[in-house]
C-alpha cells in the first residue's frame, strides 16, 4: 500500500496524474514540489519527474524508474550490475551491418504463489522444472536464450533465486533488491535474462492506481532478424501482475494500458506483456485488444478449460475467503508486428509437486506459460 506522494512519470507521452480510488488516505501534494522519499536511489532516479500541482482530490501518480540487471561473478563471489546502454550505444548496435544476436527468444512466465507454505522449497522446485522440463537444459550445454518472468516472489524468496547455481551460471537478474519494488511490498516481480542476451536497459513502473503494490517490470534486449535482412532490433519483455480480485477491475484497464506502452516506444520493435492478468470479470477479456495487444492463446474463449491457469492446484480462495471459479488468469500478450511471430502457447507446471516435503504441495496454485518469439526476415529491411 502506498502512503507517500511519488514522482510523475510516463512512457511515450505526456506525464499523467490520476486519482487512486484505492487509497483515500493519500495526502495532498505539497505546493513546494514533489516529495522524494529519503531511501530513493539517487543513482537510479525516476526517468521523468515533474512537480505535482494542487488538486481538489488526492492522487497517486504512476512512477517509472530506471533499474539494472545483475550478473553473478564467481571471481568476486558477488552480483555485479550490467550497465544500461545509452541512446547512442543502442543506435550504434541497431546500425550494425551484420546480425550478432539471437533470432529467437524463449519466454516463460509463472506466478509462484506467495501465500502457500514451504516457499523456498516450492521456488527451487519451480526453477528445476523450468530448467529441465521447459528449457530442456542439459548441464552446461547452451540452450535457447530465454527470459523467465516470475510474479509473487516473496521478499524471503529473492535470496533463493540469487543463491541458485543454475541462475548464477546462466542468467542476469532484475531486480536483486526488494527496494526496487513499491514501498512496503511483501512480494513482487523478478525477471531472469539469459546471459547470452545483450540487455539494453531495464525499467520498472510502479502503478499509481493500486492497493496491492503492483508493477510492470520491463527488460529490453537486442535481437537480430534472420538472413537475408539480418537487421538488429530492440525487443521488450514486460513482466506484470495486474490488480487482483473483482474490486481490482477498476484498476486493471489502466494498468494494462500502461504496460502496453513499453512496446510502443520509438526504436522498440515490440515484444510481449506477460504475467498474472487476473482476468476475473467479463470486461477483462477485451483489455488486451483495447490496448492494441494480441493474445498468444487463440484456441477458445477465456471460459475454455484448456486455457485455464488457476483454480486446480491448492486453495482457490481469495484473501477474503471467497471461492472463485477456475480461470485463465495468466496470459502472454504481444504487439502484433510483421517482423516477428509467436509460437503456440504451452502450459507449465501442471500437476508439478514438491517431492520430499510433507504433504507434497503443488509448486504453485498457478500454471505457468511458455512460448517463443521469433524474428522473421523481411524482404525489404530498409
Amino acid at each position: 500500500m502506498f502512503h507517500l506522494p511519488r514522482i510523475v512519470a510516463s512512457i511515450g507521452g505526456v506525464p499523467r496524474l490520476m486519482a487512486d480510488p484505492f487509497n483515500p488516505r493519500f495526502p495532498k501534494p505539497s505546493p513546494e514540489g514533489p516529495f522524494i522519499p529519503p531511501d530513493l536511489d539517487l543513482d537510479e532516479p525516476p526517468i521523468s519527474a515533474l512537480p505535482m500541482p494542487e488538486l481538489a482530490s488526492p492522487i497517486i501518480p504512476n512512477t517509472l524508474h530506471s533499474i539494472r540487471a545483475y550478473r553473478y561473478r564467481s571471481s568476486r563471489d558477488a552480483w555485479k550490475h550490467v550497465p544500461n546502454l545509452s541512446t547512442e550505444e543502442v543506435r550504434d548496435l541497431l546500425d550494425e551491418d551484420e546480425a550478432h544476436y539471437s533470432t529467437t527468444l524463449r519466454i516463460v512466465t509463472w506466478n509462484v504463489d506467495f501465500m502457500t507454505e514451504h516457499a523456498e522449497e516450492r521456488l527451487i522446485a519451480a526453477l528445476r522444472h523450468i530448467e529441465r522440463d521447459v528449457l530442456m537444459c542439459n548441464g552446461d550445454a547452451p540452450f535457447e536464450p530465454a527470459c523467465i518472468c516470475l510474479q509473487e516472489v516473496r521478499t524471503d524468496m529473492l535470496p533463493v533465486i540469487l543463491e541458485d547455481q543454475w541462475i548464477r551460471n546462466h542468467f542476469a537478474v532484475t531486480p536483486i533488491s526488494v527496494t526496487k519494488w513499491p514501498e512496503h511490498a511483501g512480494y513482487g516481480n523478478v525477471t531472469l535474462v539469459s546471459r547470452a542476451l545483450t540487455v539494453v536497459k531495464c525499467e520498472i513502473m510502479h502503478y499509481g492506481q493500486t492497493e496491492m503494490g503492483r508493477t510492470a517490470l520491463a527488460v529490453y534486449v537486442m535481437m537480430s532478424e534472420p538472413e537475408p535482412s539480418a537487421a538488429n532490433a530492440v525487443v521488450c519483455v514486460v513482466n506484470t501482475h495486474l490488480e487482483s480480485l473483482p474490486q481490482g477491475a477498476i484498476a486493471r484497464p489502466r494498468q494494462m494500458e500502461l504496460a502496453s506502452r513499453f512496446l510502443k516506444q520509438p526504436n522498440v520493435r515490440g515484444g510481449v506483456v506477460v504475467g498474472d492478468m487476473n482476468a476475473l470479470g467479463p470486461g477483462d477479456s477485451n483489455l488486451p485488444m483495447d490496448c492494441g495487444l494480441r493474445d498468444v492463446w487463440r484456441e477458445g474463449s477465456d471460459k475454455d478449460k484448456k486455457g485455464h491457469t488457476w483454480g486446480y492446484q491448492g486453495q482457490n480462495k481469495g484473501p477474503n475467503g471467497i471461492k472463485y471459479p477456475a480461470a485463465r488468469l495468466d496470459k502472454i500478450l504481444y504487439l502484433p508486428r510483421r517482423a516477428y511471430r509467436m509460437d503456440p502457447l504451452e502450459r507449465v507446471g501442471v500437476d508439478v509437486k514438491v517431492k520430499g516435503v510433507e504433504g507434497e504441495p503443488w509448486v504453485s496454485d498457478h500454471y505457468g506459460l511458455a512460448t517463443t518469439l521469433r524474428l522473421v526476415a523481411r524482404r525489404n529491411s530498409t
